[in-house]
């Protein structure tokens, strides 16, 4: 496990999203502190999906989802492991949206590393 150490809230923003990033179109997982309640998730996620199976694309102007996000500091992830029901309270797949805030990430596992990101 590496650990990163980084010097304020914007330099952990901006290691915790080129961490995320670096995935690339595989998988990886994240550890982070939820706004709402301030409890601990994990999450295993994938970054450029284009396609999903069972879910839809979300809808609005790109450009202005990505401002939203930056502003916030969110980054918006397929999360790979969210379950999806159908009408019939049936399972019919996995996978869902989510965003999550960059400033409460913890750790992040990616390219067949673990990072630790400690403020």
């Amino acid at each position: 496990m590496q650990i990163i150490v980084t010097k304020n809230k914007r330099d952990h923003v901006s290691k915790a999203r080129k961490l995320m990033t670096s995935v690339g179109n595989g998988f990886g997982s994240v550890w982070f502190i939820k706004r709402s309640d301030g409890s601990k998730r994990k999450l295993s996620y994938r970054i450029h999906v284009r396609k999903p199976q069972y879910v839809k694309v979300p809808k609005g102007d790109n450009l202005k989802h990505r401002k939203i996000n930056k502003e916030n500091n969110l980054i918006t992830i397929f999360d790979c492991n969210m379950v999806r029901y159908n009408h019939k309270d049936r399972m019919c797949g996995r996978g869902g949206w989510k965003s999550i805030p960059l400033d409460g990430v913890i750790r992040v596992a990616a390219n067949g590393e673990i990072y630790r990101i400690v403020s």
